[in-house]
């Protein structure tokens, strides 16, 4: 949480106003993503679904911005720094949908 907390400080001023899930958000998971992790859940995280990903932000931040999620193997590529910003930067902005 620390590090969500420092890359929101840092980055506020760089944010895109207005993100939404619909918008910016679900096009980041593809469906390799959303089948593994409703897989390997149980299906408590749908990353296909708002309210999933709103719920778990905070870990989804976490291990995308620190490189193990995708993780290394899986045929997915890591998510890029602007997509680690916007991500966090929709988290600040209160993860609208």
């Amino acid at each position: 949480m620390a590090d969500l907390r420092k890359h929101l400080e840092s980055t506020a001023s760089d944010c895109t106003p207005g993100l939404s899930f619909a918008k910016d958000i679900a096009s980041m998971f593809t469906a390799t993503d959303i089948a593994h992790m409703k897989a390997v859940t149980g299906g408590a995280l749908d990353l296909s679904s708002y309210n999933s990903v709103k719920i778990w932000s905070a870990k989804i931040y976490q291990l995308t911005s620190s490189g193990q999620m995708p993780p290394p193997g899986s045929g997915e590529n890591p998510w890029s720094p602007a997509m680690v910003t916007t991500f966090g930067c929709w988290i600040q902005q209160g993860c609208q949908p």
